[in-house]
């Protein structure tokens, strides 16, 4: 098989996955097929490859992820210095603070949790391990505000005005707004934006070359923290953040 040929079907193999580990529910061979773009008989062949490989398994509801997955996610959190690094820190951090403390990376146009550490007032949602949110809405402005400036403007050019939890109307113009704040400040408090009654506070984390490359979160609800308190907390996030990119390399 030509080479552009191999990454091809590599590419679309990867967008069959990425389609089906997106959904919380089973999805059938037209449902991933129309997400995909791909034809009907292409995406039946592959997934026919994937099956077999176990990375989906099939059920009469339709294609889910399949158990090979699991030792890739596992061995992501052996090898990646940031997902080993990470726990201790923010075990400190959520002692000190009693807020739920987690580091994100950037994926694409969306970030994944890579570590988080539960406070004693929990929220009242809780995340998985490689649970993936948008760059658009509280914290992931962070990771959003120092992105490449044309793969950032990119995501604002696409971004339609979206009702956040608490009712209040996002525009692409406030998104820069609250871009350009974090860039002058190096951290973010959100209210009620991507969940209502949650407050959060949020840095970036950086490398040796000073590029951000993912963020330290603490977030609790509106019951026990507001905003104002929160902010009694910038600098142990932020040196939190110092500590962690200090052993990055």
């Amino acid at each position: 098989m030509a080479e552009g040929n191999q990454g091809r079907t590599l590419e679309r193999a990867l967008d069959v996955i990425e389609s089906v580990s997106s959904s919380t529910d089973p999805l059938t061979l037209t449902q991933i097929s129309n997400a995909t773009g791909l034809h009907i008989a292409t995406t039946k062949r592959i997934l026919g490859t994937l099956e077999k490989r176990d990375y989906l398994k099939q059920s009469p509801t339709g294609y889910t992820l399949g158990p090979r997955v699991l030792p890739h996610a596992h061995a992501f959190q052996l090898q990646d210095r940031l997902a080993l690094i990470s726990p201790p820190i923010l075990r400190e951090v959520a002692a000190i603070s009693s807020l739920t403390s987690s580091v994100f990376v950037p994926t694409g146009n969306q970030r994944v949790l890579i570590s988080r550490v539960e406070a004693p007032n929990a929220l009242g949602y809780e995340f998985p391990i490689g649970q993936i949110l948008s760059l658009t809405l509280g914290g992931g402005k962070v990771l959003l505000a120092f992105m490449d400036h044309g793969k950032q403007e990119e995501i604002i050019d696409s971004y339609e005005p979206t009702a956040m939890a608490d009712g209040r109307i996002q525009t692409p113009d406030s998104l820069r707004a609250d871009l350009k704040t974090i860039q002058d400040t190096d951290f973010f408090v959100s209210t009620s934006e991507r969940s209502r009654g949650t407050v959060s506070l949020t840095a970036p984390i950086r490398n040796g070359h000073d590029e951000v490359i993912a963020s330290i979160i603490i977030a609790g609800h509106d019951g026990i923290i507001n905003a104002d308190a929160i902010l009694e907390y910038q600098s142990l996030v932020l040196q939190a953040a110092r500590r962690i990119s200090s052993q990055m390399f």
